[in-house]
């Protein structure tokens, strides 16, 4: 029995010492959870910073940067970075300190002007670096709070510096190779316990949501992004009536129907894929997305998507009063005029549906794209009298549709108008299985007769099939961009007219010379794609592609902002901002167009 003691105690220090050292080492997000409390109200964490950094080099956007055409372009924007030298110092600070892991959560915000916030930084490198940014962060503090109070306090398995001020408190504290730093000292007393090991029966990490929304993100994801709405609405309401005294405060009520939101991005080979999955109190329909949009597709789309139409019902059109352009006020008496007529949501609902789609044609021989818009008909005899309806709105001076019926399908068309030599007639065409808008009856046409020839579309390209395959099955929206060809179009055309100096003030900025050529970056280039379905009660949203659409879709609602602030401030201001007339809203010629649907010599129906 003796010599069984010696052993059996030295398998139990071996035990202690590998359960010590994995709580110091970088923990998976439901690790990092345990440490928080069920409240939180956001939590982001990046569990491997060293496999992320591994992983980029084998993306498509890096492998575009290290392309030698690309950093010599690079090379001017980047020496225009402002204070560069201290971001390069910075950097390589960065890089001595070997950051392997860090998180940022934010677990209460209910009276205090500021929330309770905690982060955490997992390091492998110079501890003197981390200590001298640190350093540089107390200085930073004491010059900004002069009667801020310094302190340290023994807790623990070791200390906790504070810093308090009469508006705000920050605590730091080391463990091992982890720092911690929280706006609120009794936040990160509590977060070290859980960290020593005290068990918390209602941490994040026993929150059902949470649990359920790391099931269906993306396994060992590079970021983890999770939020829950609902602690955030009375804060939120708060703070908009702090602002607006008068403001609706309806969207923070619709916050509460979200018990939570997650995000997570992989770095997957040359792939990004990004996942959100939504918790909400209403469920979904989980019916597969047929995605009747590719019967309108042709080997030449470049952008497709497809999407379950809305309970019209639950729309509502914000107070006109708060829209100085007057469009939410037109808006509203088109809808009053249809209501009049005996069409309303409910009727809405019964004539269209249950799928919308959107299409866009770029044939590598034209010059602009072609775009075409769908609903699917449920009632025929309903859908046309919400269109005979429209065709009756007043619009414009001189702009009135045209309405005719051929071969199958019913026209509806406005004047032709144009900007240059590009001729525009925006046409609406019924058949009795969808809507179809395009700029021209001919689109309408060729879109309506490839309906009904299968595979003929984007649907028989072994490029699509590939896509697709990269996400899950659609029961809400999918989205397909080939984004090589758009690329291939839109950058040809953008480096010849900069070429020619036609970009304002571009070369200010960057060496034009040495755009690189198109190939170099399309080469690199695969088509991106995204799916919304219904799982468990829950709304998951995947994409995928050399960028992720959230990234996308960020970049260009910034660049959208930066050409929309001139107009903006231009409204601040109190001048007017008018459009100039575009897509049939220029006056009526005085002599009517010919009718490609009938013989030259023939004059167009008069409307029913």
């Amino acid at each position: 029995m003796k010599r069984l003691i010696l052993p059996l105690v030295l398998v139990l220090i071996l035990a202690g010492a590998v359960v010590a050292v994995l709580r110091l080492m970088t923990p998976h997000a439901r690790q990092v959870a345990t440490w928080l409390p069920g409240t939180t109200i956001l939590l982001e964490d990046m569990p491997d910073l060293h496999r992320t950094a591994q992983r980029w080099p084998a993306t498509a956007l890096a492998q575009i940067i290290a392309e030698p055409e690309v950093q010599a372009f690079l090379q001017r924007p980047l020496t225009e970075i402002p204070r560069r030298a201290d971001l390069d110092q910075w950097l390589a600070q960065a890089q001595r300190i070997d950051p392997e892991h860090f998180f940022l959560a934010v677990t209460d915000w209910s009276g205090a002007p500021l929330p309770s916030t905690i982060a955490g930084l997992y390091f492998s490198g110079s501890r003197q670096d981390l200590d001298s940014l640190v350093d540089d962060l107390r200085k930073q503090a004491q010059e900004t709070w002069p009667a801020g109070k310094s302190d340290i306090e023994k807790y623990g398995s070791g200390d906790i510096e504070t810093f308090t001020t009469p508006t705000f408190s920050a605590a730091l504290a080391y463990r091992g190779k982890w720092l911690f730093i929280s706006t609120d000292a009794a936040l990160l007393k509590s977060t070290l316990d859980r960290f020593d090991g005290q068990h918390d029966p209602n941490s994040l990490a026993d929150l059902p949501a949470f649990k359920s929304s790391l099931q269906h993100l993306p396994q060992a994801a590079d970021s983890l992004f999770f939020l829950q709405p609902a602690l955030l609405a009375d804060k939120a309401a708060t703070l908009a009536l702090m602002l607006n005294p008068t403001a609706d405060t309806q969207g923070t009520d619709n916050l509460k129907k979200i018990d939570s939101v997650s995000l997570a991005l992989k770095l997957d080979g040359e792939v990004m894929r990004d996942a959100a999955y939504v918790i909400k109190s209403e469920p979904g329909d989980e019916t597969p997305l047929a995605r009747d949009a590719l019967k309108l597709s042709s080997q030449d789309t470049i952008l497709l998507a497809s999407s379950r139409m809305g309970t019209p019902a639950d729309a509502r059109i914000p107070d006109p009063k708060s829209d100085p352009t007057g469009i939410l006020a037109l808006l509203a008496s088109y809808v009053k005029m249809f209501t009049g007529q005996g069409l309303g949501a409910q009727q809405l609902a019964q004539a269209f549906g249950p799928e919308s789609g959107f299409v866009l044609d770029w044939p590598a021989s034209s010059v602009i794209p072609t775009p075409l818009a769908m609903l699917d008909v449920r009632d025929p005899a309903l859908a046309r009298k919400f269109l005979d309806t429209l065709a009756t709105l007043p619009l414009a001076a001189g702009v009135e549709f045209s309405h005719q019926d051929a071969g199958g399908i019913s026209f509806y068309s406005l004047p032709r108008s144009g900007i240059g030599i590009f001729p525009i007639q925006l046409t609406l065409g019924m058949t009795g299985k969808c809507v179809i808008g395009a700029l021209s009856t001919d689109s309408v046409i060729q879109a309506a007769k490839r309906w009904d020839n299968p595979g003929a579309g984007l649907d028989g390209t072994e490029v699509y099939k590939s896509a697709a395959a990269l996400v899950a099955e659609p029961t809400a929206s999918f989205t397909y961009l080939d984004s090589k060809a758009i690329f291939g179009r839109a950058y040809g055309l953008f480096r010849s007219v900069a070429s020619m100096g036609f970009v304002p003030h571009l070369a200010e900025y960057v060496d034009i010379g040495k755009l690189p050529a198109p190939e170099t970056i399309s080469r690199h280039l695969i088509p991106m794609v995204a799916s919304g379905s219904v799982k468990d009660g829950g709304m998951l949203m995947e994409s995928a592609g050399p960028v992720t659409t959230m990234q996308a879709t960020f970049v260009t609602a910034l660049t959208l902002g930066a050409v929309a602030l001139p107009l903006v401030e231009e409204q601040i201001k109190g001048q007017t901002v008018t459009l100039p007339n575009f897509l049939g809203l220029s006056p009526k010629p005085s002599t009517p167009s010919p009718n490609p649907l009938l013989p030259s010599s023939s004059a167009a129906p008069s409307p029913p």
